[in-house]
């Protein structure tokens, strides 16, 4: 469960909230797929989400769904509190992980070498002498 303590806690319906605490691994496909349709319903006319994951509206209606929170909630946050709310929720759906983010190895997974772009082999490329 990831704990967040506000830089700048929020009055919301009559109460001072100071952190927020997101059950992100409890979540189930279901409630991604409801927080997505709600999302998508927060849309603007010409606005598109392609990867929601990466869709701030998404995040935040993932956030609440994790905090027990509203999205209303969510959205009133200051700025900071705001992005730093939807980053945690973005490295979990994209990682998969919501524990021991700095952790790379533990996760089976080496950085790349500074400089370097990994790349994927193909087919082509693994019968290609070096």
């Amino acid at each position: 469960m990831e704990h967040y303590v506000l830089k700048k806690p929020v009055t919301f319906g009559g109460e001072l909230i100071t952190e927020i605490h997101l059950d992100l691994d409890g979540l189930s496909a279901l409630d991604l797929e409801k927080a997505e349709r709600i999302a998508r319903g927060l849309l603007q006319k010409k606005e598109t989400m392609n990867v929601p994951e990466t869709n701030k509206k998404y995040q935040a209606c993932v956030a609440a769904k994790a905090s027990g929170h509203t999205v209303d909630f969510i959205r009133s946050l200051g700025g900071k509190d705001y992005t730093q709310v939807c980053l945690l929720v973005m490295n979990f759906l994209l990682d998969g992980d919501s524990e021991d983010e700095g952790d790379t190895e533990s996760k089976g997974k080496a950085p790349a070498p500074s400089g370097e772009i990994p790349t994927l082999k193909t087919k082509t490329d693994a019968n290609t002498p070096t």
